[in-house]
């Protein structure tokens, strides 16, 4: 290998350990020092209440939609600003007919011919829905009883177009999965981002616009919803803040393969919505644009950045035996097999780079997974616990 060459590898080594190094540890830093600074309050008032629309897209969720739309109506929340949109994408199984045997006005059905898709049911629904607030759930979401209430005193603000809330896992199973300490590392980012200016996403499951703010986003958008939605709200000129007082639980599979194949979803539909936002790359557009690049962009492709590392500190390893090189290479491969083999022997210390290793190796095929094209929104239920 000639000189030349091995700059280049020395290169793109350097640029992907920054990268990989900004996107987890410097992003988040920067966050934490800059936020009492560049701090922007949201006037809130605890006696402002906007009528609220519940939109849960739902398919084949018999085992839970009682369950969820008893929740909704235990919420404290004034019984006369509060509606329930239950969207079946063409449910197969006794959903609808749990949903019609409420004898409540405020409770409404609509149901889809074909299958659409979340993103569908959201697009149809959330057009028809008529109140001021629209606050978009899971089935398998379940709301803490003031919950409602942390997420409207924010919309007293004028500037607020959008609240994201906060989701607990409950199974006790997930912890190993490792996804426990994501949320928690991801709650405190949406929360600094929001003081800034706005978060750039939300929590699938708990998050609520201004109806009038509501734009449909297209109907093969895949698991994407709650980056997509809160980014058009941004772009119209509106804040996206994260209230952490408004807690909803969640019920998690508890089984890694279930929850591998959600994060390869997951993985899919983010390429598509980055193609989708290209318009956020551009700097001008001032905090949603540095929080966008810095939290999602550098994140969705840091899979690429730890193979690019790895493959070039490995060449470098070989062809320029610099003890630097070889130290930096050999704690790598120590690392990486050491979360390679976390199931064979599963040390605490481990655990976390297994589950560091699964997500981006889900995002990954999530890529390819996008590369065949998306077509359909449409979702297979869950398993619920």
């Amino acid at each position: 290998m000639n000189q030349t060459v091995i700059l280049i590898t020395e290169i793109v080594f350097w640029i992907s350990i920054f990268l990989i190094g900004y996107s987890y540890f410097l992003y988040p830093l920067t966050l934490i020092i800059i936020e009492k600074k560049f701090r922007k309050p949201v006037k809130q008032d605890k006696n402002y209440y906007p009528s609220i629309g519940v939109l849960v897209p739902a398919y084949n969720e018999e085992k839970v939609i009682a369950k969820k739309i008893q929740n909704i109506l235990s919420i404290d929340y004034p019984s006369d600003k509060l509606e329930i949109w239950v969207g079946s994408d063409n449910s197969s199984d006794k959903t609808d007919e749990i949903v019609c045997s409420y004898n409540d006005k405020r409770i409404k059905l609509w149901v889809s011919a074909d299958r659409v898709g979340k993103t569908g049911i959201l697009n149809r629904i959330a057009t028809l829905i008529e109140t001021d607030i629209i606050l978009f759930t899971d089935a398998n979401t379940f709301h803490n009883p003031d919950c409602l209430k942390a997420i409207a005193r924010n919309f007293a603000d004028p500037l607020i177009g959008g609240v994201a809330g906060h989701i607990k896992h409950v199974s006790e199973k997930i912890e190993e999965f490792g996804e426990n300490i994501y949320r928690k590392f991801e709650s405190k980012q949406k929360y600094i981002e929001g003081s800034l200016h706005s978060t750039i996403s939300a929590f699938g499951g708990f998050y609520a616009i201004r109806k009038e703010l509501f734009s449909p986003i297209p109907d093969n958008a895949y698991s994407n919803d709650d980056v997509l939605i809160p980014m058009n709200v941004i772009r119209k000129g509106y804040r996206v803040i994260y209230e952490p007082e408004a807690v909803s639980q969640e019920d998690m599979t508890g089984d890694v393969s279930r929850e591998f194949l959600r994060r390869v979803r997951i993985g899919a539909g983010n390429f598509q919505a980055f193609f989708w936002l290209l318009d956020f790359l551009n700097p001008f557009i001032g905090w949603p644009s540095f929080c966008y690049i810095s939290h999602k962009v550098t994140r969705w492709f840091s899979p690429f950045f730890l193979l690019f590392a790895y493959i070039s500190c490995g060449l470098l390893f070989y062809y320029k035996p610099v003890d630097m090189y070889r130290m930096i290479f050999a704690a790598g491969s120590i690392i990486l097999l050491s979360g390679c083999l976390f199931k064979v022997i599963p040390l605490r210390i481990t655990r976390h780079i297994y589950y560091f290793l699964v997500m981006n190796v889900a995002l990954t095929l999530g890529f390819f997974r996008y590369l065949k094209g998306i077509e359909s929104a449409a979702w297979s239920r869950t398993e619920r616990t």
